[in-house]
């Protein structure tokens, strides 16, 4: 990402996104659609689905290309729903905040998050007590994805966050969460998916 630590916070804000999408045409947080394909054949194909903080990302060309087609993608940033729905204008794109959607409840079948919730989790401090500000944040998040998600629905969280962090923000009462690993290639990192299935 190129940030100094002290930048590290400007991840959370729609200022520095729009800066950067300004200026860069792709990027995709961790792995791209082939190496994380197996988690995603999780949600069926039929679904309707939600991509979260979609950026600039190929996942959701990738998912289209293969069968998953019935996808709406949103992101904070102006200039990257712009970009994005002039390309792909086959599916949806909506300038939307992640923490205060429009959607009626049950809109979705399935949402996805690869590298969002890591933004709203970006701060300076220790990773075992989030700041007030981020739980707020991260509060937000999580209640919005469990009202437009139908009963029975999925969230799939993809992150480089080990379980035992990833819990202290995705931990909810309204649904259950099954934990994988994703492998990276040798010598690099793991990642690891967070499927949850809503009450």
């Amino acid at each position: 990402m190129d940030l100094e630590p002290e930048q590290i916070e400007e991840l959370q804000t729609k200022e520095y996104w729009d800066k950067r999408y300004n200026k860069e045409a792709k990027f995709d947080w961790f792995m791209e659609f082939d190496k994380i394909r197996d988690v995603l054949e999780k949600i069926p194909k039929d679904h309707r689905i939600l991509m979260l903080g979609c950026g600039n990302s190929t996942l959701s060309k990738d998912m289209y290309n293969n069968g998953w087609t019935n996808i709406v993608n949103i992101d904070f940033s102006p200039n990257v729903i712009d970009q994005m729905r002039k390309q792909y204008p086959e599916m949806e794109w909506l300038e939307m905040d992640v923490r205060a959607m429009t959607f009626p409840e049950s809109t979705f079948d399935s949402a996805i998050d690869k590298g969002t919730l890591d933004a709203l989790l970006s701060y300076k401090g220790s990773v075992w007590q989030l700041p007030a500000s981020v739980q707020h944040n991260v509060d937000q998040y999580m209640d919005e994805i469990h009202r437009v998600l139908r009963p029975g629905g999925t969230f799939l969280y993809i992150s480089y966050r080990q379980p035992h962090f990833a819990k202290l923000a995705i931990d909810r009462p309204y649904w259950s969460t099954d934990q994988s690993t994703i492998k990276g290639p040798p010598g690099s990192l793991d990642y690891y998916s967070y499927l949850t299935h809503n009450n």
